[in-house]
């Protein structure tokens, strides 16, 4: 985030990035890192950039949605999960709602993901965290969730993008 005039650099909305104060607050660590003489990368992904609204009900989402990743060019496929077939959503009355995935088919990359229902803020980093770690669809779907938790509608999605949710 070094401007043309190396002492002085910019982030947040001054520049053309995602304008989220977590990202500028990010663009920002690059930037006092970069200061102090760290290596770090060049800017953050905006892939990787978690976008969240606080409405009744939560909406949060990272990286492609499936017709940006077809348009992008991977043979992507997505798998969605409603909040109905997890147990802990019907238990306090939260069922409105879904998780949806988004992977390449032939890697099983994740690409990216939303969901919208009670605590989606929350639950969304689960999927940003495992596509940081380059971790796969298969990963989440074959790590056991406790039961009964909203974060088991992160799983069965990540499960529908391969083809088989089991509580649906």
């Amino acid at each position: 985030y070094q401007t043309d005039v190396s002492s002085i650099y910019a982030i947040g909305d001054i520049i053309p990035t995602v304008q989220l104060a977590h990202a500028a607050s990010g663009e920002g660590e690059i930037a006092v890192s970069h200061m102090a003489g760290k290596s770090v990368p060049p800017e953050l992904d905006p892939t990787l950039i978690p976008s969240a609204v606080y409405t009744e009900p939560q909406v949060a989402s990272f990286g492609y949605k499936l017709q940006e990743a077809l348009d992008a060019g991977y043979k992507a496929e997505k798998g969605s999960f409603p909040y109905r077939g997890a147990g802990k959503a019907v238990a306090v009355e939260k069922s409105g709602g879904f998780v949806t995935v988004v992977r390449d088919s032939a890697t099983g990359e994740i690409l990216g993901a939303s969901a919208a229902g009670a605590e989606a803020t929350e639950l969304i980093h689960e999927l940003l965290l495992a596509r940081r770690s380059e971790l796969l669809t298969e990963d989440i779907s074959e790590m056991v969730h406790a039961h009964p938790t909203l974060s088991e509608a992160v799983m069965e999605a990540a499960r529908a993008a391969e083809g088989w949710a089991v509580h649906i």
